[in-house]
This record gives C-alpha cells, sequence and structure tokens, in this order.
C-alpha cells in the first residue's frame, strides 16, 4: 500500500481547499506536520499462536521488546477555529520511505501550492526540513511549541546560569509570550 492507496484525490483535496477560501481575500494556510516516534517492536521470538484458554485476561507479555522509530506526516488546513485533516500518513519507517511518500504526494499533485500558503511544523530535526525543502521550497519552516519551550529553557540556563530563579522567571515570561503570538525581542 501506498500513501496515493489512503489519500483523497487532487480534485478532493482542491474541493477542500476551495471551502475554506471562499469570501476570503488570503489563501488559506495548508499545513505539513512531521514527526518520528519510537514504537515498540515485538521479537520474532514472540510471535506466533500459544496453547492455552482463549477466553483468558489478558497478562503481560513476559517479553522485552525493541524500539524503533517510524515517521509519518499530516497535511492539513486552518479554517478560522477548526483544523480540516487532508491527508495522513503514518507508515513510514526510515528517511528514505518519507522521501519516496513526499514524492508521491508531490508528483500526484495532491497539494495546491499556488493556492495555499504552505507551511511545516516539525521539531527542529534536519532530517525534516532536509525532506520538505526541495519539495516544497516556498514552505515556511516552524519549530512546534512544545519544543521550542524546550529550546527557551535551555537558553534560559545558559544566560542565567547560577541564578535559578533568573533562569525561571526569564522562560515563564518567553514562554508565555510565545503561547500569546507576541513579539520574542
Amino acid at each position: 500500500m501506498t500513501v496515493l492507496d489512503a489519500s483523497p484525490t487532487a480534485a478532493e483535496i482542491q474541493a477542500q481547499v476551495a471551502q475554506v477560501a471562499a469570501g476570503k481575500s488570503w489563501r488559506p494556510i495548508l499545513v505539513l506536520a512531521i514527526d518520528g516516534a519510537d514504537v515498540p517492536v515485538r521479537p520474532e521470538t514472540a510471535k506466533g499462536r500459544r496453547s492455552g484458554r482463549r477466553h483468558q485476561r489478558a497478562k503481560r507479555a513476559r517479553w522485552t521488546g525493541e524500539w524503533r522509530e517510524t515517521k509519518g506526516f499530516r497535511f492539513y488546513l486552518i479554517d478560522d477555529e477548526r483544523i480540516i485533516q487532508l491527508l495522513s500518513w503514518h507508515q513510514v519507517q526510515t528517511d528514505e520511505e518519507l522521501a519516496v511518500a513526499l514524492h508521491q504526494v508531490k508528483a500526484a499533485g495532491l497539494i495546491p501550492e499556488d493556492q495555499v500558503r504552505l507551511c511545516l511544523i516539525g521539531n527542529g530535526a534536519p532530517w525534516i526540513w532536509k525532506q520538505v525543502r526541495p519539495l516544497f521550497p516556498s514552505a515556511v519552516e516552524i519549530l512546534d511549541y512544545y519544543h521550542c519551550c524546550e529550546h527557551l529553557h535551555k537558553v534560559a540556563a545558559l544566560q542565567y546560569g547560577d541564578h535559578p530563579e533568573r533562569q525561571q522567571e526569564w522562560c515563564e515570561a518567553a514562554v508565555a509570550r510565545l503561547f500569546w503570538g507576541k513579539c520574542m525581542g
């Protein structure tokens, strides 16, 4: 199965974009969110059927699994107070598979780049920007709120070193300004 097997058609996506754009003087914002996550993987020795009663309460597994990073992406429109999901694909295992899936979306013309303002939200990992820049060069890159706050805490520690109360004060003020969309100046 590919991303195209699970996605709406270009016409369906364009209809959604047109609906959001109707009556507005600006192009809608289309967000591409990309992230990776560690998921548990069952070892080969744990696969298969076991003998025993079928209708037994589940017990915690006796094996310890491995963890593997999986990657995924989602395209969605922002319309006033609503988020309209257009396309979601989380069956990606490697950077290369992510690139293939994004190339398929681009080649199929699913994203009407001339009708939207495209932005990319990511956690700042270089592999994310590396995948998207060549495909969607006009996309505005945005560091997600959580990771931005994480970096603010690091900056506060560097800036105020041995003064934890000043670190906390500065950081709380910066996070509040960020949350409310105020200038970080």
